[in-house]
């Protein structure tokens, strides 16, 4: 799952990862993908900005994922280095898709 509010961002990542053969859901909010989380959608990785309008932001889905979905791989990216810890491998933005891959690969053991 990547949760990416620009849009040419989501959907470039998206792109990559199908012609890797993945499955991709796509959401626009965190509060998208909790309530798509919740409502038992499968995931095996959640790939997560942290800056998105909506009532949570990525730091906040890391954690909600981590603690509600044990399991779940969470993964997170801003342009701009966290304040605060993140709960998860962090990439910084601009990434390339090789470091998104390699990093994928890494925490998931793949």
């Amino acid at each position: 799952m990547i949760v990416e509010d620009e849009f040419f961002i989501r959907l470039d990542l998206a792109d990559n990862l199908r012609e890797v053969g993945f499955k991709v859901i796509e959401c626009s909010t965190a509060d998208d993908a909790i309530d798509l989380l919740r409502a038992g959608t499968a995931v095996d990785v959640l790939f997560t900005d942290i800056r998105m309008p909506g009532s949570l932001d990525g730091i906040q889905l890391a954690h909600l994922a981590q603690d509600e979905f044990p399991g779940l791989v969470v993964m997170v990216t801003s342009a701009e280095r966290p304040r605060a810890p993140v709960p998860a491998p962090f990439l910084s933005k601009p990434y390339t898709f090789p470091e998104v891959l390699a990093l994928l690969r890494k925490s998931t053991g793949t």
